[in-house]
């Protein structure tokens, strides 16, 4: 038998378990909640192995044995698709961000989406502005910049392990948020934990360098004087 009947199978006899003793409105609304969940995991593994150029409704419904139709009947456009998957995304980003045991490992958070989700990552940090027009819509913009804002959040981490960031606090997340991003798209630094731990160094250490400097000086006591 083939490995997707023996998958659906199972679904179905898992489903009929859970239903039991549920009434019939509660059990569309858990059918319907699984069979949107199985057309978002469609959708991701679409975008992983073919890439967001290539994504369409069609294929969504071929990866996951159903007809367009039913897609639409879950997502009413292509973008609603899309900002779907993008809000999972940055659930996953948040969470990754929160889970992270200091500034370091929380900065690598793209580093490792991008690595490990790629798909994930390229939605929400488009590397190129060919990559930012597919699906162009001011939702999903909105959606990119929500994304921006996780990292930025980061400038209290930041501001308790010794950096002195801009108190401006959109330029403290800019400065944040650029510092981890570039991490994940400079091959060089994403391919490096070594590197990107003397990047993130060098930044910090800058702002910290560039406070001092700055800092307004006690002035000298003129020589001979006592203080009282």
């Amino acid at each position: 038998m083939p490995v997707s009947a023996w998958r659906h199978r199972l679904t179905t006899w898992a489903a009929k378990q859970s239903n039991r003793g549920m009434g019939i409105d509660e059990r569309r609304e858990r059918e319907r909640a699984a069979r949107r969940s199985a057309i978002l995991q469609a959708g991701w593994e679409v975008a992983e192995e073919q890439g967001w150029a290539r994504f369409s409704v069609e294929k969504v419904a071929a990866k996951a044995e159903l007809g367009r139709a039913t897609i639409y009947g879950y997502f009413e456009s292509l973008e609603m698709l899309v900002l779907s998957l993008a809000a999972e995304a940055i659930d996953e980003l948040t969470e990754r961000v929160a889970q992270a045991p200091g500034l370091s490992e929380a900065l690598d958070v793209p580093v490792r989406l991008a690595q490990q989700r790629p798909a994930a990552f390229a939605l929400l940090f488009p590397e190129s502005e060919n990559a930012r027009k597919l699906f162009l819509s001011p939702h999903l913009e909105e959606l990119r910049g929500d994304a921006l804002e996780v990292i930025g959040r980061l400038k209290k981490l930041a501001s308790r392990s010794g950096a002195n960031l801009p108190e401006d606090s959109k330029s403290a997340a800019a400065f944040i948020s650029g510092i981890s991003i570039a991490g994940a798209m400079v091959p060089e630094l994403k391919n490096s934990t070594t590197m990107r731990r003397k990047w993130q160094e060098f930044c910090l250490g800058v702002i910290r360098q560039q406070a001092a400097e700055e800092a307004p000086q006690d002035p000298e006591t003129p020589a001979g004087s006592e203080a009282s």
